[in-house]
């Protein structure tokens, strides 16, 4: 009789802890990718004055492409954003299933800089 309990206790426990739990092994949940390709803009709330290109340029990618702008994520400088280790703000990341297709960093001169490569990334034009 003890060893059929104790039986019953140790199977459970041997399989429960070889269970994974997805939400914490994926990374925050917010950064996740569900479309094919998404944007994802991380801002910087103390220095907004650097992303005023950045501003310009996703106005234009807005008209350009409305479900993808739809479905981008802005990500604060302070969110916990361990998916792209993104550590220059702004940045602008352009991503198909977490591969990252374009990434723009700091301080950028023209929105041209930023409409190219990502308008051609979206446009399934980009090589890596």
């Amino acid at each position: 009789m003890k060893r059929s309990i104790l039986i019953v206790l140790i199977i459970p426990a041997v399989v429960l802890s070889s269970c994974v739990n997805i939400q914490f092994s994926e990374g925050p949940s917010d950064l996740t990718i569900t479309k094919d390709k998404q944007i994802v803009f991380f801002s910087d709330d103390d220095n907004i004055d650097r992303e005023a290109v950045y501003y310009d340029a996703l106005l234009d990618i807005r008209e350009n492409f409305p479900d993808e702008f739809e479905n981008m994520k802005v990500i604060s400088e302070k969110a916990d954003n361990r998916l792209y280790e993104v550590d220059t703000y702004p940045s602008l990341l352009v991503v198909s299933k977490e591969e990252i297709l374009v990434q723009i960093e700091g301080a950028v001169v023209s929105k041209e800089d930023i409409l190219e490569p990502v308008s051609n990334a979206l446009l399934g034009k980009h090589t890596k």
